[in-house]
């Protein structure tokens, strides 16, 4: 196997592993995702106190040139000059608070949920916002885009590790320490941000596995779905749903990982569907909201209490993403990556006509 291949089978074990795990119980989901979450958050903190020394013994000379306002508006990369890339990214940014909606789905299982899911997604925004914008405006204090990221073997699979490697490796120039050392920082800190990245994303992805059956499964009419889908576990998890999801998830793994992709495609292709998949389902659930304030069904608490203003931030939210989704996958055809551009859009359409087919089919038998 090259190493796209390996990584495509690694990934199918990695989710046929997190799958059979999270179908014994909510309580090692929890556990997982808070002890992930933890490792994630000490990483950033490590990587701006890193990047704030470097910063400071370098005497405010950065490793990314700053050429006037400009530099903090344009992106170096050249991926992402045109009006359209810009507007596609936003379902990067998106995708960096998908875990909040999944929480969503396990708020029963908090203690007084009417104060920490509210008081979690304020401070959770808060975080995630300070973190990216802090975090890549102090990755220019150690690493050069040209010299360091535009690279042929940088993808978005190792980019991180890259720009973590250089940090280390430029912590200890600006420190003045030894060739030898400089490297082994650089190296630590690689082995660092991988451990936490492992962590990060194994209790995302316990979350992730579990989150979305709950809602969209146990969540609605029984009657719509067959019987062993809704039927729980002795654990009380949804356990057939799970693995059903399972396989679907490992044949598009296995299709893309083989499909004969080079590195920075397979990568791009990966990230593109991922991000995708994530966002479309925020235009129905968001675009459903005020129709479901306005149903008569008990609520334990409410934060969006004025209607207003809530179908405001609604319609706003709904032309964000929308727009997200259709220049990102826009921007592969204009570029003539067709390969990406199918890839990216398959999720959402495929899995879409057969929910419209299913949901279908089960009403009508429903009303026989």
């Amino acid at each position: 196997f090259n190493s796209n291949q390996l990584i495509g089978i690694l990934a199918i074990l990695f989710v046929l592993l997190v799958t059979l795990l999270s179908s014994q119980g909510i309580n090692g989901i929890t556990k997982i995702s808070s002890f992930g979450g933890a490792f994630m958050i000490g990483m950033n903190a490590i990587f701006i106190i890193a990047s704030l020394v470097t910063i400071i013994a370098n005497k405010g000379v950065t490793a990314q040139p700053i050429h006037g306002i400009s530099s903090f508006i344009e992106s170096p990369n050249p991926a992402f000059k045109t009006p359209i890339a810009i507007i596609s990214f936003v379902v990067y940014a998106i995708f960096a608070y998908g875990g909040m909606e999944n929480l969503g789905g396990v708020t029963d299982s908090m203690k007084n949920p009417a104060k920490t899911f509210p008081r979690g997604l304020v401070i959770g925004s808060l975080l995630t916002i300070g973190s990216y914008v802090l975090m890549i405006l102090m990755t220019g204090f150690s690493v050069n885009y040209n010299h360091v990221i535009a690279k042929s073997s940088v993808n978005l699979g190792n980019v991180t590790y890259v720009v973590f490697n250089q940090l280390g490796y430029q912590l200890g120039v600006s420190l003045g320490l030894s060739h030898a050392t400089n490297i082994f920082l650089g190296v630590l800190f690689t082995r660092m941000i991988a451990l936490a990245g492992l962590m990060g994303m194994l209790g995302a992805m316990f979350l992730l596995v579990y989150s979305p059956i709950k809602s969209f499964i146990m969540g609605a009419n029984p009657e719509l779905w067959p019987k062993k889908i809704v039927t729980l576990n002795k654990h009380g998890m949804s356990a057939y749903a799970m693995w059903i999801q399972a396989i679907f998830v490992s044949c598009i793994i296995f299709l893309v990982a083989f499909g004969g992709s080079a590195a920075a495609s397979f990568y791009q292709i990966l990230t593109d569907m991922v991000n995708v998949s994530t966002c479309a389902p925020y235009i129905f659930l968001v675009g459903a909201f005020p129709f479901f304030q306005k149903k008569d069904i008990p609520h334990d608490f409410v934060v969006f209490k004025n209607h207003f203003w809530t179908n405001v931030l609604v319609i706003f939210v709904e032309i964000i993403v929308c727009l997200g989704i259709i220049f990102t996958c826009i921007q592969p055809i204009i570029e003539h990556d067709f390969q990406t551009a199918f890839w990216t859009a398959f999720g959402p359409v495929f899995f879409g006509i057969v929910a419209w087919i299913f949901y279908n089919h089960a009403s009508k038998k429903i009303t026989k």
